[in-house]
């Protein structure tokens, strides 16, 4: 299927489910190899699905079969926002962002932006590349004071992920919180991935359920 963005189309792949819940999952970085297929990007999508959620993934502009040019970060949050508008057209009375990295800052500025999600759930989150610029770092604390429920999920031990931080914003966000995989790194496989796989489904479940 092909998601609308501003004069091109995203490839992706969703499965719809009546009346349910969206969760988008976004991939990481295309210059390390992210893609849609990423291996933890699928178990994340197929967890959701088991959780009775809708889900949709998609390949970043300039991507495989996603048309338009890639910009290294700089555009690819729209590419988001296209995304929750996509399945909110498809009938999903709510949309959760779910993003791996890359994806999950991604994810973060489509939601500073006004995107129309009402969650966020955030794996190995890379404050690294945010570094000490203080426009990027306002980006997603903007994100983070939209007050939706948020989710930080990863290891003490990632390289791209500065734990101090992620706790400093969590401890002033009640709707926010951590959860810290002791000795993980970035790199998320095996039974890693499987309890990676289940809090977010969890959490995305609970986050988007509808009275």
């Amino acid at each position: 299927m092909r998601i609308p963005v501003d004069g091109f189309t995203l490839e992706g792949e969703a499965h719809l489910v009546d009346g349910a819940a969206a969760a988008v999952v976004c991939h990481p970085h295309p210059a390390f190899g992210g893609r849609m297929d990423n291996p933890l990007v699928v178990a994340l999508a197929a967890a959701c699905q088991a959780a009775g959620l809708s889900t949709l993934r998609f390949n970043f502009r300039g991507l495989d079969g996603s048309e338009g040019t890639a910009t290294g970060g700089l555009e690819e949050h729209q590419d988001v926002v296209a995304a929750v508008a996509w399945a909110r057209a498809q009938g999903a009375p709510r949309v959760a962002l779910v993003g791996y990295s890359f994806g999950a800052l991604m994810a973060a500025r489509a939601l500073a932006g006004g995107a129309d999600a009402a969650a966020l759930a955030a794996v190995a989150f890379p404050t690294t590349i945010l570094g000490d610029a203080p426009d990027r770092v306002a980006v997603i604390e903007r994100a983070l004071d939209r007050r939706r429920p948020w989710l930080f999920v990863g290891g003490d031990a990632d390289q791209f992920c500065e734990i101090d931080r992620l706790r400093a914003w969590v401890a002033a966000r009640p709707w926010a919180r951590h959860e810290v995989l002791p000795g993980r790194g970035h790199f998320l496989a095996g039974s890693d991935e499987a309890d990676v796989c289940a809090r977010v489904a969890h959490f995305t479940r609970e986050a988007t359920c509808v009275p």
